[in-house]
């Protein structure tokens, strides 16, 4: 196993983020109904939202035209990424409903306990401080409140990486700065093991983990009637604290 290497995590090229808005726009919709599905299966139709590392702002444009109910802010380190998520959230009619501004996974712009609702959508792995991510997420939620995060994880199979490499430079390799962008967002990416340890030092509690091919998911699961660690696997490998894997 390749020891991790750290992507840098702002983009301050305007063609280079104006390129991955065009690609998001173009090829994100199977992602977000992906993560649509997981909102939705929490229960989450109303409440306040934060998607951490919005980038173009593809997710919480798409949930929020989904479930109206929810009110999102996207934060970004990026200042040129969060003038594309304003200018996209205008075109699509809901400059009203999410804001956009420039933030910290390390310190969320929310009072504690008042967020329904925390996306991370492959941001983790330009983390070098996922622990302190993770204790941001539990101070925002209030009781009950849910989380979706998603990432690669670098010790998935050489193979599953070198197909979606292939797909990645099929569809995204035309723009020379983007070309190698999968390989190094994987090579940035922690371990299963890796990020089991940080959540387990967290103080993020109820969460189950589990991948999906080249990703790795990581949710918020129901209250445990066993606090204690256990695992399963059906379709998905999973790892999970106080509850089932998928």
């Amino acid at each position: 196993m390749k020891e991790r290497v750290t992507e840098p995590d702002i983009i301050e090229d305007q063609e280079l983020a104006e390129y991955y808005n065009r690609m998001a726009k173009r090829y994100g919709r199977f992602p977000c109904q992906r993560v649509l599905k997981r909102v939705l299966a929490k229960g989450i139709e109303n409440g306040r939202a934060i998607d951490v590392g919005t980038g173009p702002g593809t997710f919480p444009i798409f949930l929020s035209k989904a479930i109206p109910g929810i009110r999102f802010k996207g934060i970004d380190l990026s200042p040129v990424m969060v003038e594309i998520a304003r200018r996209n959230a205008e075109e699509a009619g809901l400059a009203d409903k999410i804001e956009f501004k420039v933030g910290s996974a390390y310190a969320l712009p929310v009072e504690d306990h008042s967020l329904d609702l925390v996306l991370c959508i492959t941001t983790l792995h330009h983390l070098d401080r996922p622990v302190d991510f993770f204790n941001e997420v539990a101070r925002s939620l209030k009781e009950g409140g849910a989380f979706v995060i998603v990432d690669f994880h670098r010790d998935a199979s050489f193979v599953f990486i070198g197909i979606f490499n292939l797909l990645w430079r099929a569809f995204f390799g035309r723009y020379p700065k983007a070309r190698r962008g999968f390989l190094e967002s994987i090579r940035s990416s922690y371990t299963l093991k890796e990020c089991l340890d940080f959540l387990q030092r967290s103080r993020l509690e109820h969460w189950k983990l589990y991948t999906r091919t080249v990703e790795m998911w990581i949710e918020s699961g129901g209250r445990p009637s066993n606090p204690s660690l256990s695992s399963s696997c059906n379709g998905t490998s999973g790892i999970t604290k106080g509850g089932h894997g998928f």
